[in-house]
């Protein structure tokens, strides 16, 4: 006899074990592709957009993963500095440029491409799709701190930006 009362229910006298084992192996095509795209990426744009003169947080790991992506594949850097205010209105700005050279350098790269777009009243979203467009570059490297922080406004990033984003997480 039976201690359940609904008879549609069945009692097993042992555990029954189910297993799947799958195994995947990457084509090596597919492997081979995604090696390849960071290999064509030979200008990459770094964009500064926080006030920091030390460089935030996030503004520092974009230095450092550019630098190590340039190194790496022979790219050159191009850095844009973008602030609504001007320069004369920013006392530390060259301490915030020196904090960019110094953060490339320990990257390994000495020589890189700055511009610097102050006080122009656009958005950093259009500046950065525009000088992407400008210099025909391959890559943007760009921390989730810039959008965090209402700096890049990320439902524009895809309408303005003419090339591949590299979104780093904080």
């Amino acid at each position: 006899t039976s201690n359940f009362k609904n008879p549609n229910l069945c009692c097993l006298s042992s555990p029954t074990r189910l297993a799947h084992s799958v195994k995947v192996k990457a084509q090596e095509s597919e492997v081979s592709v995604a090696v390849d795209a960071f290999t064509q990426f030979k200008h990459l744009l770094l964009p500064i957009t926080d006030r920091n003169p030390y460089l935030s947080e996030g503004t520092r790991q974009a230095a450092a993963t550019t630098a190590a992506l340039a190194k790496k594949y022979g790219a050159d850097i191009t850095v844009v500095v973008i602030d609504d205010k001007s320069k004369e209105s920013h006392p530390e700005h060259e301490t915030q440029l020196g904090s960019i050279r110094w953060h490339l350098s320990e990257g390994g790269f000495q020589e890189f491409k700055l511009l610097e777009k102050l006080g122009e009243g656009s958005k950093p979203t259009a500046i950065i799709g525009e000088v992407a467009d400008d210099l025909n570059l391959d890559l943007v490297v760009l921390s989730m701190e810039a959008i965090h922080s209402k700096h890049v406004d990320a439902n524009l990033l895809a309408e303005f930006i003419p090339c591949p984003v590299l979104l780093l997480p904080l």
